[in-house]
């Protein structure tokens, strides 16, 4: 069954919805997500990070391009890992997401294809 909706003079159908990627959507879509990662100083080696669900995330959106089924959203993070962990670190920098609206039976929603650091970055703490 569709469902039709008036957007603006317009009849939509359900398929034509595409959920919208906030802070919170974002927040949850990165964990499990991997990225390499240089040390803010440039002297350490670059490492690959992967983001975890109890890690804790700053995240402020920077820029969102949206484009028929896929979206670019420009970010502003920051996260560590925890101060009791065997090498505690802190991260903050600039990361580009790369978005592609997933469509099954019932259910449309973005999944991220792709990660570009573009000024993310690690410090020993």
């Amino acid at each position: 069954m569709l469902i039709n909706a008036c957007v603006g003079g317009e009849v939509q159908t359900s398929t034509d919805v595409r959920p919208e990627i906030t802070v919170e959507t974002i927040r949850e879509d990165i964990n499990g997500e991997r990225v390499r990662v240089p040390a803010a100083d440039g002297a350490s080696e670059s490492r690959s990070w992967r983001f975890e669900r109890n890690e804790p995330k700053e995240i402020e959106i920077i820029e969102k391009q949206l484009a028929g089924d896929t979206a670019i959203i420009t970010i502003n993070m920051r996260t560590s890992k925890a101060p009791r962990a065997e090498k505690p670190r802190k991260l903050s920098g600039r990361l580009r997401l790369h978005y592609k609206l997933e469509t099954g039976w019932m259910l449309r929603q973005w999944e991220i294809v792709r990660i570009d650091n573009l000024s993310f970055a690690y410090e020993k703490q």
